[in-house]
């Protein structure tokens, strides 16, 4: 199983987006199973509208 980055590291990436070293910085400081589980909201919203686009775009 491959090592998760650490806050350092993904802060300290020039291949992380802002939007997501933002977000990092911001939910560091919650209560890390809320995060968690707005985390997996956001993911999954995001990744049934990029389903949608692609869809749209190429067909299912």
């Amino acid at each position: 199983m491959a090592e998760r980055p650490s806050l350092e590291t993904l802060l300290n990436d020039p291949a992380v987006s802002y939007p997501l070293k933002a977000v990092l910085l911001v939910w560091w400081g919650r209560d890390p199973v809320d995060a968690a589980n707005d985390a997996a909201a956001l993911a999954s919203v995001m990744e049934d509208r990029a389903t949608f686009l692609l869809e749209a775009r190429n067909g299912p």
